[in-house]
């Protein structure tokens, strides 16, 4: 694995990036990152705005989808990418996220959706690592 936390990996039809963090705030953040990176997410020399994001889900799989799946909404509904990006997570697997929102300039590529398709999040001797395919 790389000093980020994420890399690519080899997918058929699909994308696919493996992430990896000492805690599930952590994995959280560094698949955003490789998201991101997937992108080619470019931000505005514009100012930035923060905001609170909140989501809720019943597993570490389901809440990693619903993270991604909110910031690809995010993306295509406000135009934005992400800077600095805060998460913790309270109790069970209820996330709470301060991200900071600057103005998009330019996407490489686009992604349809976060899928389920073989994500387990698991755990390692370092923490926990996942390997997340998106519909492209």
């Amino acid at each position: 694995m790389t000093e980020s936390g994420f890399e690519e990996v080899r997918h058929t039809a699909d994308w696919a990036l493996r992430a990896e963090g000492a805690t599930l705030e952590e994995l959280l953040l560094n698949a955003s990152r490789g998201m991101l990176s997937l992108l080619g997410a470019e931000p505005a020399a514009a100012r930035a705005t923060r905001s609170t994001l909140e989501l809720e889900a019943e597993d570490p799989e389901s809440l990693l989808v619903a993270w991604l799946g909110e910031l690809l909404y995010r993306m295509e509904t406000r135009q934005v990418t992400f800077g600095e990006m805060k998460i913790t997570i309270p109790n069970g697997f209820r996330l709470v996220a301060e991200v900071q929102e600057i103005p998009l300039l330019h996407q490489a590529r686009s992604i349809k959706a976060v899928t389920y398709h073989d994500l387990a999040v698991k755990r390692t001797p370092d923490g926990l690592t996942a390997t997340i395919v998106f519909d492209v």
